[in-house]
């Protein structure tokens, strides 16, 4: 049989549309600078993507983690400061969630979790008709951010379907968790790279605010030290969570590992929030199971931070005690006082000022207002101001019950692997909820965005599997995995 004309290994045509499209990709360069290579090397990704997503599901959550990540990080090393995180992570949930609804994965809607989420997505729709709304472009905009908070839920419902899936998230997780903190180590000890130090010296305001107590905070992949210490936090308590419940030594050896660097690395931030957040969740993670080991864990380690908090210290170490020292913070007297000034406006303003009135979008559309200009500094305060006392009142009762409806799954499920996974969800669960107050998370941070909501998902889909009355599985040392896949509803 004769070759055929055109073989794809063998084509002289192939090679040459291939030279063609290098010389036309270095023509464009020329004509438009950086932005073709960007361009090429997003179409390169976005394929990539597609592909893994649609045969490999499992991977979902780790490319929204993996992005949020990293992306900080290429930004500030190769310049590319043009480049829109937010939107470009919200094309990638727009892609995830396309594989996934080819695949016929797309569910949780009717779960209890995906009620609630889409009783408060509804709410927010309500906002942009809101007759206070000084800007229905910052309302729009506002809206637009919450994507990559919602589409995790139904990415991780969609993507984890057994126990092999739950162990890769943490592997992902873990990982990218163990980089970052390594990354803020390396600027500690030997000092900030030139691209880092070229970013956090390029505004005298950001370089006062990560130059404080005498020290450099560090910072890491990301923009906000804040930022990076919460992540640390929450990461290190879920890798203290797995060492207890996990068997398998390889993922045991790298959940040692990955919290005593997050803790390590944590230090050096500068952010008191990350501080309170990390015994809080040592002490949900406690209470939550009430088991000898943990309980004896968890009180040797707050002992141990106690003694930092109270004994003598310098440096990192007496930034970080200062979290515990509410009366002798000036930027906490600084946010009592503005949360007094505006209770008044907002008890007057039941349904409050439109999505994106206050903060950075306030500032940029609303700049002559007072709403515009004023600085929430928490996220319950940002919720109350834009949709008032209503919204906030129903934030706090969907988080309540999104809480109890995860112990109510805790105590339903027996399963070692399933029951770490629903700690885990409840501890960052409630660590978020806690971190909420002193900072805009949902604004400042897309990592914690999706954990947050991703640790919803993990519970929901949980619960799709969980049988009241299971019998009680064999102990850790009998202890066989298998596959166990979760069927879809």
């Amino acid at each position: 049989m004769p070759d055929r004309l055109f073989s794809i290994r063998n084509s002289w045509i192939m090679g040459i549309l291939l030279i063609a499209l290098n010389v036309g990709i270095l023509l464009l360069t020329n004509l438009f600078g950086i932005v073709i290579n960007v361009v090429v090397i997003g179409i390169i990704g976005f394929v990539s993507v597609f592909y893994i997503s649609y045969r490999f599901p499992r991977y979902n959550i780790f490319f929204l983690l993996a992005s949020s990540f990293l992306i900080p990080f290429f930004i500030k090393a190769f310049g590319l400061f043009g480049i829109p995180v937010g939107e470009a992570i919200q094309g990638l949930c727009f892609v995830i969630l396309l594989t996934l609804a080819l695949n016929g994965r797309i569910g949780g809607l009717k779960t209890l979790p995906g009620i609630l989420l889409s009783l408060w997505v509804f709410y927010l729709f309500l906002q942009l008709l809101n007759p206070a709304a000084t800007s229905r472009v910052a309302g729009a905009l506002a809206l637009r951010g919450y994507i990559p908070l919602i589409s995790a839920f139904f990415i991780v419902y969609g993507s984890i379907d057994s126990k092999k899936d739950i162990h890769a998230f943490y592997i992902g997780w873990f990982s990218l968790g163990l980089l970052c903190g390594l990354y803020g180590l390396f600027q500690e000890f030997a000092g900030l790279p030139s691209f880092d130090y070229a970013w956090a010296s390029s505004d005298e305001n950001l370089y006062g605010a990560l130059f404080t107590w005498g020290r450099l905070r560090k910072f890491s992949f990301f923009f906000s030290p804040s930022e990076f210490g919460m992540v640390m936090a929450i990461t290190g308590v879920a890798a203290f969570v797995v060492f207890f419940y996990e068997t398998k030594l390889r993922l045991r050896l790298l959940s040692v590992v990955t919290c005593l660097v997050c803790f390590w690395s944590m230090l050096y931030t500068g952010s008191r929030t990350a501080m309170i957040m990390l015994p809080v969740g040592m002490v949900i993670f406690a209470a939550i199971t009430l088991h000898r080991k943990v309980l004896m864990a968890v009180g040797v380690f707050i002992l141990i931070g106690a003694a930092v908090v109270v004994g003598p210290s310098s440096g990192a170490l007496y930034v970080m005690s200062t979290a515990f020292s509410v009366t002798d913070d000036p930027s906490m007297a600084v946010r009592l006082r503005n949360q007094a000034t505006i209770r008044a406006y907002i008890r007057a303003n039941p349904i409050g000022f439109g999505l994106g009135s206050t903060g950075y979008l306030g500032m940029k559309y609303s700049p002559n207002t007072f709403i515009g200009s004023f600085p929430p500094d928490s996220e319950y305060v940002k919720i109350a101001i834009e949709t008032g006392w209503v919204g906030l009142l129903l934030w706090c009762t969907i988080s309540a019950i999104m809480f109890g409806y995860g112990v109510s799954i805790y105590f339903k499920t027996r399963d070692p692997v399933w029951r770490s996974v629903v700690v885990i969800a409840l501890t960052v669960f409630f660590m978020m909820i806690v971190g909420l107050y002193p900072q805009e998370v949902f604004f400042i941070s897309q990592v914690l965005s999706i954990l947050f909501m991703a640790m919803l998902g993990l519970i929901a889909r949980i619960d799709a599997r969980v049988k009241p009355g299971e019998p009680r599985p064999p102990e850790p040392d009998e202890y066989v995995e298998s596959e166990e896949y979760i069927p879809l509803p």
